[in-house]
């Protein structure tokens, strides 16, 4: 596996197909596994990009949990990377913190984005609900005690009892395999990286208030039982002449619930975007 060396750090990527760039980053815990069987189908039209995140898969975790920042770190790995392949301006995507990623990385440099991709992710920015910021604070500290004594593992078992922590994985026993591997991949995670990007995604301020100012043709897709249902629409709203895409029967991880379905709504997406067609509009799949 290709390594760029940016920033003080290791980045594992891959290369697939040929065409425009299409720069993806993928969700918190995960790693560029997560896009596999997207692979094919992506890389058949254009030149894919996937990549290990910082503390995820196989790319540096850094023991200092201040060297995680969705805009300083984060973002800047990604612009790194594109640099360091020679991509001056590139479609670009992100499912869960990815798409925290990707809206971060529009909003710094709206010149290298072509197109923006949010997939089953949100504004983030503190909870309006105290209640629930409250009991997301209360499990957030739990799984953190949980990793630093007794491992990943542990967290694995906590986040099947609470049903994929609310973002709608379901109870267990429903889960499709692509989603097991997944959960199964945590295990292997740096502890580092899961504290520290929990911590990085807490702290990051957010794009509410900056959301008005993309231009980029944008799509937004989310499952219909993914707990970032709400903000999902609420960005969409945001994001002028965005095209906003539900899943049925999806959790969270659309591309693994459904991923002929995900994959057919970012191909339609994209070909409206090459052939210079609106992409407005509100769909279901």
């Amino acid at each position: 596996m290709p390594i760029a060396h940016v920033n003080g750090i290791e980045i594992k990527y891959e290369v697939h197909g040929s065409g425009a760039p299409l720069v993806l980053a993928h969700g918190y815990s995960g790693s560029l596994e997560m896009w596999r069987e997207q692979v094919p189908g992506l890389s058949s039209k254009y030149r894919l990009v996937i990549y290990d995140t910082r503390g995820h898969g196989k790319s540096t975790a850094p023991a200092d949990m201040h060297a995680y920042s969705i805009e300083r770190d984060y973002a800047g790995d990604q612009l790194a990377l594109m640099d360091h392949l020679g991509i001056s301006q590139s479609y670009v995507g992100g499912l869960s913190m990815g798409g925290m990623i990707a809206q971060e990385f529009v909003c710094q440099h709206p010149e290298r984005v072509a197109a923006l991709l949010l997939f089953d992710t949100g504004p983030g920015g503190a909870p309006r609900d105290a209640a629930m910021a409250a009991r997301f604070e209360q499990f957030r500290a739990m799984m953190a005690t949980a990793a630093r004594t007794k491992g990943m593992g542990a967290v694995l078992e906590m986040m099947r009892a609470n049903a994929g922590a609310g973002i709608g994985l379901g109870a267990k026993g429903q889960l499709p395999d692509s989603v097991r591997r997944h959960l199964r991949g945590m295990a292997e995670m740096s502890i580092d990286g899961y504290l520290s990007g929990a911590r990085a995604m807490q702290a990051w301020r957010g794009t509410m208030d900056r959301l008005s100012a993309i231009t980029a043709p944008t799509l937004v897709v989310v499952g219909e039982r993914d707990g970032l249902l709400g903000p999902s629409r609420a960005m969409h709203a945001q994001i002028a002449g965005s095209r906003f895409v539900l899943v049925r029967d999806s959790g969270h991880g659309t591309n693994m619930w459904r991923p002929r379905a995900f994959e057919r709504a970012t191909l339609d997406f994209l070909a409206d975007v090459d052939a210079g067609r609106a992409v407005a509009g509100e769909f279901a799949v």
